[in-house]
């Protein structure tokens, strides 16, 4: 592993992936890219959350400039390919591995799954009822 926090720093646009998803070096892998961001914080040692913010550009933001993807972003003319995460924001979305709500690419919904929502129900509590992502 790399100084990834320095070379960060430095202004080199860091980005992390995996190529093995289930082969024969290394079956555990998923494709899953927020899963990618998890370890690499954890292994870069950036779990502040700056460095988590940092990870999960580096996963989506910084992996497009790497693979130079035209029409990337979220802004007008770019091809809307993205995912809505049920999460509030990307510290939370890699935390809690947010369920994936809908997938698009080029405009066309391709994937959807229905919220996750976990009461918890005890005595001494009033009924609490959060939305929570999947893992």
């Amino acid at each position: 592993m790399t100084r990834v926090p320095e070379l960060m720093a430095a202004g080199v646009n860091v980005a992390f992936g995996h190529d093995c998803v289930m082969d024969p070096w290394y079956g555990m892998g998923s494709g899953d890219m927020l899963e990618v961001a998890h370890m690499g914080l954890h292994v870069a040692q950036m779990t502040s959350q700056k460095g988590i913010r940092a990870c999960f550009d580096a996963v989506a933001v910084n992996a497009a400039k790497v693979m130079h993807l035209p029409g990337y972003g979220l802004e007008a003319g770019c091809d809307a390919s993205f995912v809505l995460m049920q999460a509030r924001d990307a510290v939370e979305a890699i935390r809690l591995r947010a369920n994936r709500l809908k997938v698009w690419r080029k405009g066309t919904l391709v994937a959807e799954t229905a919220e996750v929502v976990a009461r918890l129900l005890l005595p001494q509590r009033s009924s609490i009822t959060r939305f929570m992502p999947s893992r």
